[in-house]
């Protein structure tokens, strides 16, 4: 028999036999970016990672009452959509459409994937699945089975958007942001640089308006005028302007309060701010993200700072914290402890991946087929990820 012990103050987990002895535990240094850890390891190491997907899987029982029909992912697909199968624990891509402005993300997330299923001694008896994933910021459409980034809390009976880890997670080009693990270890080199009580005692924010305009306009009227704010808008059209006021995300830590905003949906940037010894200061969230379950507003265990949707409350709550330095440390504290040593590693991301399939494939009632045959003979039907990677 096998029993469960928690340590959150020392950011390990392990699992005790009958008599007691430790089996395993699971230490960030050693295991954060352990991308093949056993099912046992994941659900032990991170056990509010996995909410959203349980609660898809469910709610498809639930509310449908039957599982997933092949002719449900079948039709056509949108813009930005990626259809895929996983066989045998090998991924293969059928189909990918349009992609005009997001097929790094597709690239990008599909390697990650990838790298998932390579990573776990295991894999050749994962589920076969086939899946549509789309890599805009939400799904266009419910009517069928979809992973996507992100879906708002108000879509909480729209059981057919599946939650999966965004593109960052393997690289952010776009926004100058390169591996992600390189990018959690500049950020580190960073806090261990800057004690907390040294870095600046502002909120800062860098972006464009352009995905949300009102939601970071009246951040940006809150934070006007004032002492405790370094607010920059960005144009990312204009070369000169990203020169001279692009902030570097490790940079970002160099600061003791950290504005996190929401765009077309989600904001990618979260998980980066996530991974700094800082104080993240969210209005109220719409959109979800895989990690969200662990997010902690309030009481002993808050790991972030929230504000009302329209900012109002920002100055006051940013004057308490930089009153209550105390406070405001074991938030950040609290951040590093939850995050970035744990439902924000690398090995996080990929047990998530394979619950993801698990869950998945619980209420799907096909079997994927990766054969086709015409005239006796059997053709693939998609492309090894490995080849259409090169392509």
């Amino acid at each position: 028999m096998i029993i469960q012990s928690q340590s959150i103050r020392l950011g390990i987990t392990t699992t005790e036999d009958r008599a007691g002895n430790a089996t395993w535990e699971f230490h960030v240094d050693r295991d954060g970016t352990h991308h093949g850890l056993s099912d046992e390891q994941c659900q032990l190491a991170f056990p509010k990672l996995f909410v959203e997907l349980d609660k898809s899987a469910g709610q498809r029982r639930e509310k449908k009452g039957t599982p997933i029909r092949y002719e449900e992912i079948a039709g056509p697909l949108d813009d930005a959509m990626v259809r895929g199968v996983i066989y045998e624990g090998d991924l293969y891509i059928l189909d990918v459409q349009g992609m005009k402005a997001t097929f790094s993300r597709a690239r990008a997330t599909l390697s990650s994937l990838h790298r998932a299923l390579q990573a776990f001694p295991g894999r050749r008896a994962l589920p076969n699945i086939e899946f549509i994933l789309t890599t805009e910021d939400f799904v266009q459409r419910t009517n069928e089975p979809v992973w996507a980034y992100s879906k708002r809390a108000v879509d909480e009976d729209k059981d057919a958007v599946w939650l999966m880890p965004d593109f960052g997670y393997w690289a952010w080009p776009e926004v100058q942001i390169g591996p992600y693990e390189a990018a959690r270890q500049r950020i580190a080199a960073v806090d261990a640089e800057v004690p907390f009580a040294e870095k600046k005692k502002q909120l800062v924010w860098r972006g464009s308006l352009a995905p949300s305009p009102e939601l970071r306009g009246r951040l940006l009227r809150a934070a006007r005028g004032t002492s405790w704010a370094s607010i920059r808008v960005l144009d990312w059209e204009d070369a000169d302007d990203v020169r001279l006021n692009l902030l570097p995300i490790e940079d970002h830590c160099r600061y003791m309060f950290l504005a996190h905003t929401e765009g077309r949906s989600f904001s990618g940037r979260g998980k980066y701010l996530l991974n700094c010894r800082s104080v993240m200061v969210s209005h109220r969230l719409e959109w979800r993200e895989a990690h969200h379950a662990a997010l902690v507003a309030s009481g002993p265990e808050a790991n972030f700072v929230e504000v009302e949707r329209d900012w109002s409350d920002l100055e006051r709550k940013i004057e308490y914290l930089i009153d209550h330095p105390d406070v405001a440390e074991k938030i950040a504290d609290n951040a590093i402890r939850t995050f970035r040593d744990r439902y924000l590693t690398p090995a996080a991301e990929s047990c998530y991946w394979r619950h993801l399939i698990r869950q998945y494939a619980s209420v799907c009632d096909f079997e994927p087929e990766l054969y086709t045959s015409s005239e006796g003979r059997k053709q693939l039907r998609g492309i090894p990820f490995e080849t259409w990677i090169l392509s």
